[in-house]
C-alpha cells in the first residue's frame, strides 16, 4: 500500500468510529469492564502479596546461642548467618531485651518472675528469611551453625503463607486468561456485526479490485483505537473504584500492620497492561471477524 492509501485507509478507521458509534459505545463497554475486572483482580493481587509479606516478615526464626560464647563467637555465628543465602536481615535480642518482654507479656503476672534475672534467658538472633518456600532449608542449616544452642520457628505458618501466595498467583492468572478470551470473542462479535453492516461497501471494493490488506487496514486501525479508548477510560474507572476501595481495605491491612497498596505507584504497570490488552484485543479481533468473512463471503484469492 502507498502512503496516501495509508492514510486514506487511517482516516476511514477514525470515520467508522464515528458513524458506527452504537456498535463502539457497545464494545467499549465490554472491553472497559474487561478491563476494569483485570485491573481489579491486578491490584487485589498486589494487596495480597503485600499483606502476606507483612505476615511473612514477622515470621522469623529466633537463633538461641550457646551459653558462655564470648563476642567474638557471637560475632562469627552473625557472620554465618548473614552468608546462609534466604536469610534477609539479622537482628541481634540481647537476653535483658527478652527478659522484659516476657515481663511485659505476663501483664499482672510478672511479679512470678520476681528475684529471677535475665540470665536464666540466652542471648539470640532474630533472622528474617527471603523465600517463605525455602524455610524449612534455612532453619536446617542454622542448626547446624557453631554456638548454637537451639531454634525457635513456625515452619507451618511458613508453609501456609507459600502455600496462599501460590494459589492467589494461580487464580489471578486464571482469571486475566479466562477474561483475555471472552473479551477476544465478545469483540471479534461485536466488530463482526459492523463488517456485516457494511458488507455492501466491501462487496464494492472487492469486486473494483481492491486488495484483502486494503480492506483490513481501516477494521484494523478502529479495533486498535477502541483499545486505547477502553484503556484509558479502565485507568479512570479503575482509580475511582480503588479509591473507595481503599476506605476499606486501609482497616484491614492496619490490623496486620501493613498498608494498602499505593494506585500511583502500579499507575503505569497497569496502564500499560490496559493499552496492551485493549489493543491487542481490538485490533486482533477485528482482523478474526474481517478474515473470517472474507473467508465466508469471497472467492476471489488473497493477493496482499
Amino acid at each position: 500500500m502507498k502512503g496516501a492509501s495509508l492514510g486514506y485507509l487511517t482516516r476511514e478507521g477514525f470515520r467508522n468510529i464515528w458513524v458506527n458509534r452504537l456498535l463502539t459505545l457497545a464494545t467499549v463497554f465490554v472491553l472497559v469492564s474487561c478491563l476494569v475486572i483485570v485491573g481489579s483482580g491486578t491490584l487485589i493481587y498486589l494487596n495480597i502479596t503485600s499483606a502476606l509479606d507483612v505476615i511473612g516478615a514477622q515470621n522469623v526464626i529466633m537463633v538461641f546461642i550457646e551459653d558462655g560464647s564470648s563476642q567474638e563467637q557471637m560475632d562469627s555465628l552473625k557472620v554465618q548467618l548473614e552468608a546462609l543465602g534466604n536469610v534477609d536481615k539479622v537482628e541481634f535480642v540481647p537476653k535483658e531485651d527478652a527478659f522484659e518482654r516476657q515481663k511485659a507479656e505476663y501483664g499482672e503476672k510478672a511479679a512470678l518472675l520476681d528475684g529471677l534475672s535475665a540470665d536464666i534467658l540466652p542471648d539470640a538472633y532474630k533472622v528474617t528469611v527471603k523465600d517463605l518456600e525455602q524455610f524449612d532449608a534455612t532453619a536446617d542449616s542454622i542448626k547446624g551453625l557453631e554456638y548454637v544452642l537451639q531454634i525457635r520457628e513456625n515452619s507451618e505458618l511458613a508453609g501456609k503463607i507459600a502455600s496462599i501466595r501460590n494459589a492467589v498467583s494461580y487464580v489471578c492468572i486464571g482469571i486475566v486468561a479466562v477474561l483475555f478470551f471472552v473479551s477476544l470473542f465478545i469483540v471479534s462479535n461485536t466488530i463482526r456485526i459492523t463488517i456485516f453492516n457494511r458488507r455492501l461497501e466491501i462487496s464494492i471494493m472487492k469486486a473494483v479490485g481492491a486488495t484483502n490488506m486494503f480492506i483490513r487496514w481501516p477494521f484494523i486501525v478502529e479495533g486498535m483505537l477502541l483499545g486505547v479508548f477502553s484503556a484509558v477510560i479502565a485507568l479512570v474507572v479503575e482509580y475511582g473504584l480503588y479509591s473507595v476501595a481503599c476506605i476499606w481495605l486501609s482497616d484491614v491491612m492496619a490490623m496486620i500492620g501493613g498498608s494498602v497498596v499505593s494506585f500511583a505507584d502500579y499507575i503505569l504497570v497497569i496502564f500499560g497492561i490496559f493499552m496492551f490488552i485493549g489493543i491487542f484485543i481490538g485490533s486482533f479481533g477485528s482482523l478474526i471477524s474481517l478474515n473470517k468473512y472474507l473467508k465466508e463471503h469471497s472467492n476471489v484469492v488473497d493477493n496482499d
